[in-house]
């Protein structure tokens, strides 16, 4: 019933919509998550927001894969909508998660094995961090991070939307590093309503710079998976499946391009 809400064509016309139920299916996965499965809800809450958002991001790659090459020969001017989607269910999932995570104290057993995350990489609840030479960090992100982009792809290519559980994963890693922020500036005497006006702006800036081409190089990579996984099913490698697949190739080494942007902002700026 709830993935009915969504509809690839609507989405085109109306992106917001997707922020909204982002945030909808956010809540209804936290709060289903710690009731079914509370030892394991970090995991099961991304699970649902995942299946919830399947079937959308499905048909919506179908959508994609259907649009006729005259429409602009420019990969990116073509698909610029679906980035749109993406970009809006990223932030929706942000924004909601991280207001949980203030908010629902509670509800921090959905959010454990993030702040594991962030503690293995030498990070305190508090934000402080560890130190590492320059050189080690930009190898460390690049390796991580083009594995990561790998086997987004290939979830993608295998599962048509499959790429979408990494996605909300990532988006919840970013939220609780949001809550970090918001909860210093309720540590630093703000009331927790401005703080998280403040925190998820100051938040979201503070990682913007490698952020931005990193989280782009995750959707290209699911786009190019899930188009030629639809192709495969759609084109039964005829018709179409060369240029598509072409299309893929090319998005897939466009991510590695901004995968390495990214980690040289991160290491050396």
């Amino acid at each position: 019933m709830l993935e009915s809400l969504l509809r690839p064509k609507k989405a085109e016309k109306g992106p917001w919509d997707v922020f909204f139920i982002a945030i909808m299916f956010s809540f209804i996965g936290v709060s289903f998550a710690l009731q079914i499965f509370p030892a394991q809800a970090s995991v099961f809450a991304i699970s649902l927001i995942t299946i919830m958002f399947m079937p959308f991001f499905q048909k919506y790659f179908e959508l994609e894969e259907r649009k006729d090459y005259k429409l602009h020969k420019n990969l990116l001017v073509r698909h610029k909508k679906l980035f749109y989607v993406f970009g809006l269910f990223f932030v929706g999932t942000i924004v909601a998660l991280s207001f949980i995570y203030v908010f629902f104290p509670h509800a921090r057993p959905a959010f454990e094995m993030q702040e594991d995350w962030f503690r293995s990489q030498g990070k305190t609840i508090t934000g402080q961090t560890g130190q590492v030479t320059q050189g080690e960090d930009f190898s460390l992100f690049l390796i991580n991070n083009t594995q990561v982009l790998l086997i987004m792809f290939i979830l993608s290519t295998m599962f048509g939307a499959g790429a979408i559980f990494i996605l909300a994963w990532n988006a919840s890693v970013i939220a609780v590093y949001v809550g970090f922020a918001i909860n210093s500036f309720i540590r630093n005497g703000v009331s927790p309503e401005m703080a998280y006006l403040l925190g998820v702006p100051a938040g979201l800036g503070s990682i913007a710079l490698h952020g931005v081409p990193e989280i782009a190089a995750y959707f290209v990579a699911a786009l190019a998976g899930g188009m030629l996984s639809v192709a495969i099913i759609r084109e039964k490698f005829k018709g179409h499946f060369e240029k598509i697949f072409i299309d893929s190739i090319a998005f897939l080494a466009l991510a590695e391009v901004l995968i390495i942007v990214a980690a040289f902002l991160e290491a050396y700026v």
